[in-house]
């Protein structure tokens, strides 16, 4: 029996402090990919709808497109969020951040929303 015990606050606090090859490991399952798809705040859940399909880089700019003028602080909570869930990977360019979606996340979540 372990004698420290952690808790989480909540679903996505647990699944935010694995470590990246567990994380990984745990969007190989098309039902966790559903399970954190639906714990995501709305923005957050917006943005990886959106970018389901989509296969290549999207810029920073066209993620602020997206959004009302007044939704810029969510908007920084929702990038937060799926960059620290490994769901978006940040690529860096010269002139621009892009974003795509974690391959392994959405090929699973795609696999999913198609055949249930």
């Amino acid at each position: 029996m372990p004698q420290v015990r952690i808790i989480a606050k909540n679903f996505m606090d647990m699944v935010a402090s694995l470590p990246a090859i567990k994380l990984d490991m745990l969007y190989r399952n098309q039902f966790i990919c559903e399970a954190i798809l639906r714990s995501l705040p709305p923005l957050a859940k917006k943005y990886v709808l959106q970018m389901l399909y989509i296969d290549v880089p999207i810029t920073s700019k066209s993620l602020m497109e997206w959004v009302l003028a007044d939704g810029s602080s969510k908007h920084k909570v929702a990038i937060d969020w799926l960059i620290q869930l490994r769901i978006l990977e940040v690529v860096d360019r010269k002139k621009e951040t892009t974003y795509k979606l974690n391959p392994t996340f959405q090929t699973n979540l795609r696999k999913h929303l198609v055949y249930g």
